[in-house]
């Protein structure tokens, strides 16, 4: 059988030449008008099963999705695209920031990384890496702070009047199987399965990255909501010293994540201090400190 999606999909594909250029003065009135029709702030909230999780009773085991309005999930994924082509030109973001960013993929951050560690050893240094995750991310953003960290990163004011319209006045329904619950009221959050959450997300947390002090010595890269600061030293004293600071200082890494509503996860959180210590007579490294 085919179900609600499956209907919509083969419409959009037999009907596009007939649509396309009603929807065009649709959305175009909607960026330039700066309104936002309410009931493409209605949407379903699907809580998928995270694999391999113990207890499912649990919130932490389950991911939600949000279901959006078709017709409105076109126009962010054109809102998404413009963004993504302006901050990728522009250079709106930390170069250490990977994730969602055209050309940048996770292999480039490992090759950075790896960069960054031969590095400090080329010198007789060691390099420490704080590995942070932060905790619901993506449902604890702050719309307030969002739109001024678009503001600060540049971004055309047309399209911050459209995220602030969309992420306001919202409403969803949880759908747990066959269960789907009353309406809700969303007073934050951006929802996961929205094409915009993904590059909000990385402008919302690019502060993030750019939160060193020296810049010879610390570094920070980024994959979504995952941070990883680097600091190099002369031993692991030196290096545990400089993390710390980057965490502790007045507006410091603890500062942020109480500014944004973000809070780290502390048993996703590790430290991993690469040394080489010893060489063998092949010049390869030999031994790596423990975290």
């Amino acid at each position: 059988m085919y179900g609600p999606d499956d209907v919509a999909n083969v419409v959009w594909q037999r009907c596009l030449d007939l649509m396309a250029n009603h929807l065009l003065l649709i959305y175009k009135a909607t960026l330039r008008i700066g309104t936002y029709y309410d009931p493409w702030r209605e949407s379903i909230m699907v809580m998928l099963r995270k694999p391999g999780k113990a207890n499912y009773e649990l919130p932490k085991a389950h991911c939600p999705i949000v279901l959006l309005s078709t017709i409105a999930e076109v126009l962010t994924m054109l809102v998404t695209e413009d963004i993504s082509r302006l901050v990728e030109c522009h250079q709106l973001l930390p170069k250490t920031h990977f994730g969602e960013c055209p050309g940048r993929t996770t292999t480039y951050a490992v090759h950075y990384l790896t960069q960054r560690i031969k590095g400090a050893w080329q010198k007789g240094n060691v390099a420490s890496i704080l590995f942070l995750d932060v905790e619901r991310a993506f449902p604890n953003i702050v719309t307030d702070r969002l739109i001024h960290n678009l503001k600060k990163r540049r971004i055309p004011a047309v399209y911050m009047d459209f995220i602030k319209q969309l992420l306001t006045r919202r409403h969803t329904r949880l759908k747990f199987n066959d269960f789907i619950s009353e309406s809700i009221n969303i007073l934050n959050a951006i929802g996961q399965g929205d094409p915009l959450s993904m590059i909000l997300y990385i402008i919302y947390n690019a502060d993030l990255l750019e939160i060193t002090g020296d810049k010879e010595n610390k570094n920070s890269l980024g994959y979504v909501d995952d941070i990883a600061p680097v600091a190099v030293g002369k031993d692991v004293k030196e290096t545990n010293r400089r993390l710390r600071h980057m965490m502790t200082k007045e507006d410091g890494r603890l500062q942020w994540s109480k500014d944004h509503n973000s809070r780290f996860e502390a048993t996703k959180s590790v430290v991993l201090h690469a040394s080489w210590k010893n060489a063998n007579r092949h010049g390869q490294p030999r031994e790596m400190d423990s975290p």
